[in-house]
């Protein structure tokens, strides 16, 4: 390999296997490093992708997350509950996570990553004992201690010119990293580490030291368990760690070794969590879990009614918990989307007679803060001022399309198109406020009764939460 160093990998792995997660991750670093950042924008950023936000509704719900009964169904909830750094951290892992997993060397990649999820495990469970508020953190940290060796494996096929970088002799492995890679996994990890801001506490678990912090030598012990486990419970190895956990928490081997097993069970749960079912028979566990073969998702929605009925209790409960109306109104619009199957939803907000676009989903809204803006003045005429002038909720046919053009100009096919959809008002006493536009775009999906009503639903819901808001509001 003719280009090598630090610099060349680090460069080539971030660009290679995560040109679009690079901007993603620097976008979330953006809203947590904000101070006037709040929910929605980062429930905007986890919408805008189908795939991380079944994911992420799939761990805020797991008991690592979700200690009460109640289930968290949408994502606007999830980052109340969880924070924005925390929500950042699962993020993070979970992009990381798939981008890795698509990678060449994927059973390599799979076989790292399932020692990265028993290390997180390990160390999050450790960590719970000695300071809570760093648990996360040090998940974080453990799941992406091998960061670096799982992005080389993801760029490149296994060969017999690399094969020595995966030898059991760490002496054979550093060699084969100096002469093929002029440095080493754990310095591309640091590197990587540091570019997207993954955390003080992975870059020193990276780099300890005898001055190392306990949360530090928490995770490095934790990482040093995923090893040793895979030599078997009663080989030396484990019981070396056994020791080094009851001297870190103050306990007894028995203990340790209880906690430790516990905790490998725990972290094929939390692989599975996480979605790779494929890591969950590596990690050495008491007990076997047979992996879910996952389908192909399909780009034509479908609804739910049962995740309708709890985002519309969630939407009551947080308008009578005087969470933000932006909230609720991003809930409605998940609602609308996930709940009934709606591909593209956005709400709207009228100013100065002008509508523009605030919140938005689904495939083909990537655009819409900046272009979805029309004017809902007296001299213009769409199927917004047709609403706004009638009030309530509105089905718009292909036959109303049809009989009448007149309501859709040039404007408003140029940016939305013109496609069967529905349309509600909000607003405030006599005031018209806000407007609510969905459709099944292009997708093949059509309009039916059973969504209208739904649609009609949320739409009611989020005027009365609006009445109900603004009513307090006046009587402070």
């Amino acid at each position: 390999m003719a280009n090598k160093g630090l610099s060349h990998w680090v460069t080539k792995l971030r660009t290679q296997n995560t040109p679009v997660l690079n901007n993603v991750i620097v976008e979330l670093n953006a809203i947590t490093g904000d101070e006037e950042a709040d929910v929605n924008q980062m429930a905007e950023v986890i919408l805008r992708d189908a795939n991380l936000t079944s994911h992420v509704l799939r761990v805020a719900n797991s008991v690592q997350y979700n200690y009460g009964k109640a289930r968290i169904n949408t994502v606007s909830r999830a980052v109340v509950l969880i924070g924005l750094k925390g929500m950042r951290a699962i993020c993070i892992s979970l992009l990381l996570i798939d981008s890795l997993l698509t990678g060449k060397s994927k059973q390599r990649v799979l076989d790292l990553m399932a020692q990265g999820f028993h290390a997180a495990t390990q160390a999050r469970n450790i960590v719970l004992k000695l300071d809570s508020d760093a648990a996360e953190e040090a998940f974080i940290a453990g799941l992406l201690y091998n960061l670096g060796e799982m992005a080389f494996w993801a760029a490149q096929e296994m060969n017999p010119e690399n094969e020595a970088l995966i030898n059991d002799d760490m002496r054979v492995r550093r060699q084969a990293m100096e002469t093929q890679l002029g440095t080493s996994f754990k310095a591309v990890t640091k590197e990587l580490a540091r570019h997207w801001k993954l955390g003080e506490t992975l870059e020193q678990v990276l780099s300890p030291s005898e001055q190392s912090s306990d949360v530090v030598k928490a995770v490095v012990t934790g990482e040093r368990i995923s090893r040793a486990a895979l030599f078997g419970w009663d080989s030396p190895q484990v019981k070396k760690v056994v020791a080094e956990v009851s001297e870190l928490l103050g306990i007894s081997d028995d203990q340790s070794e209880t906690m430790i097993k516990n905790s490998a069970d725990q972290a094929a749960e939390v692989a599975l969590d996480f979605g790779v079912n494929e890591a969950c028979p590596l990690i050495p566990s008491s007990r076997s879990k047979v992996p879910k073969k996952s389908k192909p998702a399909s780009k034509i929605l479908k609804g739910d009614a049962m995740l309708q009925l709890n985002i519309l209790r969630d939407l009551s409960n947080a308008t009578y918990e005087r969470m933000d109306v932006n909230t609720i109104f991003q809930m409605v619009v998940e609602g609308m989307h996930r709940g009934i199957g709606l591909e593209r939803v956005v709400i709207a907000f009228i100013k100065k007679r002008k509508l523009q676009a605030k919140y938005m989903l689904g495939e083909g809204t990537e655009h819409w803060r900046s272009s979805f803006m029309f004017d809902v003045g007296p001299y213009s005429e769409s199927i917004f001022t047709h609403a706004m002038e009638k009030g309530g909720n509105h089905w718009f046919t292909q036959d109303a399309i049809a009989s009448q053009s007149n309501l859709y100009p040039n404007d408003l096919i140029t940016i939305v198109g013109r496609f069967p959809s529905f349309v509600s008002t909000l607003q405030i006493d006599d005031r018209k406020v806000a407007l609510f536009y969905a459709d099944r775009w292009n997708f093949g999906g059509r309009l039916s009764e059973d969504q209208f009503e739904s649609f009609k639903h949320f739409s009611n819901q989020a005027q009365a939460s609006l009445n109900l808001l603004s009513s307090k509001g006046r009587k402070q």
